[in-house]
């Protein structure tokens, strides 16, 4: 079972992502910011085998790096979104993922896809949508 950490301030999105996550048998856990993350994986000493972030995140790199340091097989996924386009810098290795503007089975696929193409292969050089 994968450990997903979802971290963005959109609650909407994050659960609508969690539920997509839930179901595929991962184990979805939101947070709205990393200090909160932070807390939560530190707290719960939480094996995070997936981190889904905005790379304009404060800390966002000081973090993968701390979770990489226990969890080296870490995948990140850099959200952009119509308010972070994917002109930040994300973390090493990060696959750019970007938001839906809709919320439908089409959306709904391409990230259960997403998910399951981490579970196949190291994705460090591909980009999705």
């Amino acid at each position: 079972m994968k450990t997903i950490l979802i971290v963005d301030r959109d609650l909407g999105f994050v659960f609508w992502l969690g539920q997509i996550l839930d179901a595929a048998g991962s184990v979805a856990v939101p947070a709205r910011g990393i200090a909160e993350a932070e807390e939560i994986v530190g707290m719960l000493r939480l094996p995070v085998d997936v981190l889904i972030a905005q790379p304009a995140e404060q800390g966002l790199r000081q973090f993968v790096d701390k979770l990489r340091f226990t969890s080296p097989d870490l995948q990140v996924v850099a959200l952009a979104s119509e308010e972070y386009p994917a002109v930040a810098v994300a973390p090493p290795g990060a696959v750019w993922k970007r938001k839906p503007r809709n919320r439908d089975e089409a959306a709904r696929s391409e990230w259960a896809d997403l998910i399951h193409d981490l579970d196949r292969t190291c994705l460090a050089s591909m980009s999705h949508g």
